[in-house]
Order: C-alpha cells, then structure tokens, then sequence
C-alpha cells in the first residue's frame, strides 16, 4: 500500500512538473506591426536649392523589413531607411515613407520645402555696427535685396517712409530711453530685420515689396513684429496717444496690418490681416499686443508679383487719421516659387 502511494506521488509529481514545463515552453509572443516616428515630428523641413536632404526616420519593430521611397509619388531607387537627396528646384516636395514587416506595415509623408528666405541677416556685419539702423538713400526709391524691390524714401529733412533696415533689439519701456527703429525682442544684433513705416493719412504710400523679374511668385511666410516704440504707446499712451483698452478706453480697439497680394498683371490676388494688438474680445484675458515675433501664413494670398503693407486702427482724431504707430517690423520672408 505504502508503494502505491508513493507511485501515485511520483506520478502527481512528474505530470505537475511536465505542465511546468508545457507552460514554460508557450508559443513565442506575437511581435508588433512597425511603427514609423519621426524627431521633431511637428517641426517644418526647410531648404534652400542646393542643400543636402537627410531623411532619417526611425522604425519600431523593424524586423525582416522592406522599404520604399517615393518622391512627388515616383518610385526612388532607395531600399534602405535613410534617404539622401538634392535640394534642386523652388516648391514644396512630398516624400512617401513605407516599411513592411512579416507582421506588419506602417508609412508616413515628409514635406520639405525648399524656399529663398529673405532673412536679412547675411548683412551683417558688413553693413551694420551694432545696434544700428539705415533707413534710405536721398534719390533712390527702393533698395535691392534677394532680387526683391523694398520701397524706401528717404527725404532732405530725415523724414522717411516705406522699408529700412535694422539691428536694435530693445524691451525697455521708459519712453526716453527707447531707441529709434528697434524691434521690441532680446535678440543679438546679428540678427538683421526690415522697418517698415507707413505715415499716417489717406493719401500716404504704403511700403511695397516687389518681384524684380516681374513675374508671379508663391509665398510661404513671414514674421512680424512690434517695434519696441509700438508697444510702448499700445500698452501705455502718452500725451499725444492714449494706451489702449480698459480702463482707459472701453472701446475694442484694434490695430492691424494688412497684407495684400498684386500679381504681375496688377490684380488683387487676396490679402491677409495681421493684428499688432487686439482689444475686441468681451474676455479682457483675450485683449493682446504682439510682442514677440510671428509667423504669419501668406499661402492664402495666392501668386503675386508685389506685396502691399497697409496699417489700420479704430483709433483716429478728428480729421479720421489714425493715431496709432506707423511702423512695425519684419523678417524671414519665404519664398516658394
């Protein structure tokens, strides 16, 4: 008796460990489908002609893969992860990514645009000191940079309109102590920007800039910003100029530019409103002044051979000009075609 029990005990014994061992020895786990992700996913590719085109995207899983690239929809001759391209022509460019697996498949699309950017900066230091500004020469309407026209005059008493050219970089907010032609930012003054001066009255030309091939372009961006003297008086007045919105005002003010495309054959071809500052909400939370550079979408205007940079204000004295600044900055114009 004692002998069967303990048979029976060895029995238990080996068909609880050979389960141990069954389940020790479970089907392999199921390995995921690929998965494609990006660095600085969100964050635009851009280019100029000539540049090199790394694309590197990164994969999860990629076990036993396949890959294909394709450009503008035509098939690349590219079997590996890493693409390596030329920058050769103006315009947007549209890769196609896809990764296949035994146990799966994923892809994704890359623009790239490859732009002239108009940044200014490349004149510096040659033609700038530190901290300086050019606002024209008497004689001379409009000055050339990228092959781009900008309007300036300057005139016999140092008055001067349209475009000029600057490197003052400035936060101070104590009247006296602003200087002429500065950006309301802490940059270096590396960085080189555009004035742009429209004088107050109806009768007053408005900055330009103009393609000198006389032909049509596409616009991507550009950044604009306050001058420092702009939001001084949009925040806090003086004698001549009340600040704006409450308590002083409970009006919603505004103050914008508006930004209009003329195509090579002199039709409007859209346009597109900035505001420098913006009281119009019912929330107070929701009042603003543009104090930092912003980047403003010019896709929307469509082709254009000019630009045309028009300043209004719900603020004006009694004879209905307006008494808000007259000038504000910009920079980083981007160039698609």
């Amino acid at each position: 008796m004692y002998k069967l029990i303990n048979s029976s005990i060895i029995i238990v014994a080996f068909f609880a460990s050979s389960m141990v061992f069954f389940a020790c020895e479970e089907a392999p786990k199921a390995i995921p489908s690929p998965e494609i992700y990006l660095a600085n996913q969100d964050a635009e590719i851009e280019k100029s002609v000539g540049d090199s085109i790394i694309l590197e995207p990164k994969i999860t899983y990629d076990i036993d893969a396949s890959y294909q690239w394709k450009k503008n929809n035509q098939l690349i001759q590219n079997n590996t992860r890493i693409l390596k391209d030329i920058a050769t022509q103006l315009g947007r460019l549209e890769y196609f990514f896809s990764v296949e697996t035994p146990y799966g498949a994923d892809s994704v699309s890359i623009p790239v645009d490859v732009i002239v950017l108009a940044s200014f900066t490349e004149l510096f230091p040659e033609n700038f000191n530190n901290d300086s500004s050019w606002t024209g020469t008497i004689g001379e309407p409009n000055f050339i940079y990228k092959d781009l026209l900008f309007s300036s005059q300057l005139n016999t008493d140092s008055t001067w309109h349209g475009f000029g050219l600057s490197n003052i970089h400035s936060t101070k907010q104590t009247e006296e102590e602003i200087p002429e032609n500065s950006v309301y930012n802490n940059n270096s003054s590396e960085n080189v920007f555009a004035v742009a001066k429209h004088l107050n009255g109806a009768d007053q030309e408005v900055p330009v800039i103009k393609f000198n091939d006389n032909s049509n372009h596409d616009l991507k961006s550009i950044e604009i910003n306050n001058t420092t003297k702009g939001v001084f008086l949009l925040k806090y007045g003086n004698n001549d100029f009340p600040r704006m919105g409450f308590p002083v005002s409970t009006d919603p003010d505004w103050f914008k530019v508006t930004i209009t495309g003329i195509s090579a054959s002199g039709e409007v071809t859209g346009s597109k409103d900035f505001y420098l500052a913006d009281y119009r909400s019912d929330n107070p939370k929701r009042d603003y002044i543009v104090e930092q550079w912003t980047t403003v979408d010019l896709s929307e205007i469509g082709e254009v051979n000019q630009l045309h940079f028009s300043l209004s204000s719900n603020k004006t004295n009694d004879s209905g000009e307006m008494i808000t600044p007259q000038e504000f900055c910009i920079d980083n114009l981007k160039i698609l075609n």
